[in-house]
């Protein structure tokens, strides 16, 4: 069997896992297609696009774990209108899996797992004759699982409006703060703001009990950075808005970090009719997945459709509330 074969083999075991996946798709770090299966649907996908969107994914979030010595990220996902992409890194390539998560959700952790095993075995003999161990084999495929399983796990979030009843209208930051106090796992989050495309913070909390080895502003303009590069290289598919990334990282199945960006709205930073100083604004957070992303989830949702009772309404980030909601009904039982 050719290494093309065997490589195809353990991607179309992982696109038979589940009627939602659409693609699977190996390529190196800078997005170069090495193999991939599919399967027809309703939606046009091109390969190229998504190992590029992948290759953007790892490499602008590299700079956010490297500064805060969480290393190495494990998973990504990016969640459009219609699919989700979730990113694994194997060794020097990254597995990309384009999967309609209205249809079936959450993903089969241990088949996925379980194709990580003998996924990373393979690259491991076909890439440069790298011998990689038995222990260091069941150590990823443990971590994938772990990461994956977390993703659709914890205590559902009630849907809540946390916008103030009072709250001074001339200043909104009076009213965005008054949100970003008031959600109901305060806990989960190890550091969270609202901030412009460039970064620039309009809010931010941060838990008292952490010692971080970036600041909050530093952390905030890497994310948002790191998303509008995303949104720049989704534009040109034909998946939808670009609605949450959620990025997964950590040294072993214990020790596991996540890290949410999406979209918060549309704010004036001027009176008037004068939109040339109307702006994206993002929510971003850091957590540890001692508790799972559902409740992640339903906090930045709650915050986002809180905002927009303030600001006013957006497409995309009630596309991304529509999202959430799906998500959190599809949690693992």
């Amino acid at each position: 069997m050719s290494v093309r074969e065997s490589l195809i083999k353990h991607l179309t075991s992982i696109l038979r896992s589940s009627e939602g996946t659409l693609l699977v798709v190996l390529c190196d770090l800078d997005g170069l297609s090495i193999a991939k299966i599919g399967r027809k649907s309703d939606l046009d996908i091109n390969p190229n696009h998504i190992t590029s969107l992948a290759s953007a994914a790892f490499s602008t979030t590299a700079e956010n774990w490297d500064d805060l010595e969480i290393n190495e990220q494990v998973v990504s996902f990016i969640f459009f209108d219609k699919v989700c992409l979730i990113t694994i890194k194997i060794n020097q390539t990254l597995l990309n899996i384009v999967h309609n998560y209205n249809k079936d959700w959450p993903l089969d952790a241990d088949n996925l797992a379980s194709s990580m095993y003998y996924l990373k075995q393979k690259l491991g003999e076909f890439f440069g004759g790298v011998h990689t161990t038995e222990k260091e084999l069941e150590e990823f495929s443990n971590k994938v699982r772990s990461a994956i399983y977390l993703s659709g796990m914890g205590t559902d979030v009630p849907f809540l409006s946390y916008t103030p009843k009072e709250y001074d209208s001339t200043n909104f930051i009076t009213g965005i703060t008054t949100i970003l106090n008031s959600i109901q796992n305060s806990t989960i989050f190890l550091r969270y703001c609202l901030a412009d495309p460039s970064g620039l913070m309009l809010d931010a909390k941060e838990n008292s009990n952490i010692n971080l080895p970036l600041s909050i502003e530093a952390f905030s303009a890497n994310a948002t950075v790191a998303f509008q590069k995303m949104k720049e290289e989704s534009s040109q598919g034909n998946m939808g808005d670009l609605l949450c990334y959620i990025a997964i990282s950590g040294e072993n199945t214990d020790n596991l970090y996540g890290l949410i960006t999406c979209p918060s709205g549309r704010l004036s930073f001027s009176k008037g009719k004068d939109k040339s100083n109307i702006e994206d604004i993002s929510f971003i957070g850091l957590f540890n997945l001692d508790y799972g992303v559902i409740p992640i989830i339903g906090e930045a949702r709650n915050i986002v459709y809180s905002i927009l009772e303030i600001i006013g309404v957006e497409k995309v980030s009630e596309h991304f509330i529509n999202a959430a909601n799906i998500l959190m009904k599809s949690k693992y039982q």
